[in-house]
């Protein structure tokens, strides 16, 4: 069910990569025709939609009100699509996901297998992003779903659901820390540890709660990776901070150690399945949500 026009279509690429050149190519037509398909756009609208620069276009607030307009009629198509379905019994749906690493191994793939064997005829797209790049692509509703560890407020964006998992230390099983019942930050820096880069909502905790207790960080491994941070702690490396529906496996098999840590914030931390605030969710999409929900509280399977 294809019915954006040549026009909105066109603009939505030029808003999107900031230039008519990069548009065009995406397009696979002359720059030529979008500029005219540009230029007739903002006659019908009676406004500028783009500056130009020497390099690419800049939105104008009236692109901004457009741009917010075409994501929404675009969502209305989804969910009008995602209502058709529903009435053949949800034997079509397509679910767009994006996620960051931690989840995709265990509890992504397990949801989608068990929606799957449920609903065989819906499709997905599941992508990878940073928790920045999540948020957005909700935002330009180029996403359904968002899962994010401890997303930041964002009025655009609200929760479908929020799994609790707290931030933890973890570590081999023969390392000294792996003993004990509960353990505080400044006896967990005295060792070497791995921590995840600047753009982790992991690390905006870490480096709130170290700049609170006024200690110092100065980790062994920084890490765009959560395998990287996974292998450095069960390899011996030292010790990393993570929640545990992503080492899930890894803690039942005893390979990994989590343990409980003092500090206050890292207790309330959640998983946040994220949509796009105040959007009627198409049918397939709600009840995937409900499935991802059931594979967190399942047992790690072999």
């Amino acid at each position: 069910m294809n019915i954006e026009s040549t026009l909105i279509r066109y603009f939505r690429e030029v808003y999107r990569l900031r230039s008519i050149r990069q548009a065009s190519s995406t397009l696979n037509v002359a720059p030529s025709a979008v500029s005219r398909q540009i230029l007739r756009l903002e006659h019908m609208v009676g406004m500028p939609l783009f500056e130009r620069l020497p390099r690419g276009v800049a939105p104008t607030e009236a692109a901004e009100v457009l741009a917010r307009f075409s994501r929404n009629f675009l969502l209305d198509v989804e969910r009008v699509r995602g209502e058709i379905d529903s009435l053949r019994g949800l034997n079509r749906g397509h679910i767009r996901i994006m996620s960051t690493e931690g989840l995709i191994a265990y509890l992504l793939n397990r949801s989608i297998a068990a929606f799957r064997r449920k609903y065989p005829g819906v499709t997905y797209e599941l992508a990878m992003a940073g928790t920045g790049a999540v948020a957005r692509c909700l935002s330009e509703g180029t996403a359904d779903i968002g899962l994010v560890f401890q997303a930041e407020p964002d009025e655009q964006l609200s929760f479908a659901a929020q799994i609790r998992d707290p931030l933890c230390a973890v570590m081999a099983p023969g390392h000294p820390l792996a003993e004990a019942e509960m353990l505080e930050l400044p006896e967990i820096l005295r060792h070497a540890v791995g921590i995840p880069e600047k753009s982790f909502g992991i690390r905006r905790l870490i480096d709130a709660a170290v700049s609170a207790e006024k200690l110092r960080l100065s980790p062994m491994l920084v890490s765009n990776s959560i395998e990287a941070l996974k292998g450095f702690a069960r390899y011996g490396g030292g010790v990393t901070f993570l929640p545990s529906l992503p080492i899930r496996r890894e803690l039942d098999r005893r390979v990994l150690v989590s343990i409980p840590i003092a500090e206050k914030t890292f207790q309330r931390t959640s998983h946040d399945i994220c949509v796009l605030a105040d959007r009627r969710l198409p049918l397939a999409v709600e009840k995937f949500v409900e499935q991802v929900r059931i594979e967190a509280n399942q047992p790690p399977e072999d």
